[in-house]
């Protein structure tokens, strides 16, 4: 296969979706760098290690890692007692916290999504219109969804306690039975699933002077990763770098592949503008323990209602037989 076209992706035509310049393919290893790199915790992680060496392994989250495929960063520790930043202390991140980390990160929920009426719909439809959805593209399709369950949060006035989003939650398991007397394993289905509004192609493109920035080895860096845009409604500054203090600004800062998108931005009338950024203001992240779901709606008649009594996600309850001798 002839690839020496192609561009913003890896010759192999692998997704690599994490850090702004889409180098790295897994959570595992996203996490266990970040430990290291944002708190100075060191994980022995005997999988990214096997993995960094050439081996395939299979996480307890159900992510393959094949080191004759992809070129996986070794954890910092090699060993329960290496401690490479020489503090004294050995097995910071016990490799249960990796794995749990993974699974929650895996598992979290997805940014939810606010009224599309209005200016927000008008502004959605705009934004297709002049171009920006080419790179920060609505939906994805995974064909193999490793995760439990999904929730589908939308803006609901009436069940919406709290922050007005209401919460469906559809475990997505397969339940196996090993006749041993204890409870049912509950696996995932893995099955197709859209992720809707996530907003990027996961390709690297070229933004233009004002997106590039010096390397540490004194190269310049011009490609970046498509940011997802789901939650951008709520996580100013934007940019890889943060240093666009609101939505107008970091998309008139656009250049180089996105130009056009962004001249076409510029012309727009006052309202068409506007309309724009109402609907990246609609991608909201919210706060999954304040969300009314189906797995706990809230009660409005609660005393000190909305602070007690508005509703909660606790995916537990999905898994949760009382039945089962646990």
């Amino acid at each position: 296969m002839n690839t020496s076209n192609i561009v913003g992706v890896d010759p192999d035509l692998r997704i690599r979706p994490f850090f702004l310049h889409g180098e790295t393919i897994s959570i595992r290893e996203f996490l266990v760098g970040a430990f290291n790199a944002e708190m100075g915790l060191e994980a022995f992680d005997p999988e990214l290690l096997a993995a960094s060496r050439g081996s395939r392994i299979v996480t307890p989250s159900g992510m393959v890692l094949d080191g004759s495929l992809d070129r996986i960063e070794a954890p910092p520790a090699t060993s329960l007692l290496d401690d490479p930043d020489g503090d004294g202390v050995e097995n910071e991140i016990p490799v249960s916290i990796v794995d749990f980390m993974e699974f929650y990160l895996l598992n979290y929920f997805k940014a939810g999504l606010g009224s599309q009426a209005g200016a927000v719909g008008t502004g959605r439809s705009v934004f297709s219109q002049i171009g920006c959805a080419s790179c920060h593209r609505p939906d994805f399709v995974i064909k193999r969804d490793r995760r439990v369950a999904d929730l589908d949060t939308v803006f609901d006035t009436t069940r919406g306690n709290f922050n007005r989003l209401f919460a469906t939650a559809t475990a997505f398991v397969t339940t196996v039975t090993d006749n041993s007397g204890f409870p049912a394993q509950k696996k995932p289905a893995l099955g197709q699933f859209t992720v809707r509004n996530i907003f990027t192609d996961f390709k690297r493109h070229d933004l233009g002077p004002n997106f590039h920035e010096r390397n540490f080895d004194g190269t310049t860096r011009r490609q970046m990763l498509t940011m997802a845009l789901w939650g951008v409604g709520t996580t100013a500054p934007y940019g890889h770098d943060g240093r666009s203090i609101n939505l107008n600004e970091v998309i008139l800062r656009h250049g180089g592949e996105a130009q056009n998108a962004r001249n076409s931005y510029a012309n727009l009338s006052t309202s068409s503008r506007n309309a724009v950024l109402e609907f990246l203001n609609s991608l909201v992240l919210f706060p999954p323990d304040d969300t009314a779901s189906t797995l706990d709606p809230g009660n409005r008649q609660a005393a000190g209602f909305p602070q007690v009594g508005h509703g909660a996600i606790a995916l537990t309850v999905l898994f949760n037989t009382p039945a089962d001798v646990e």
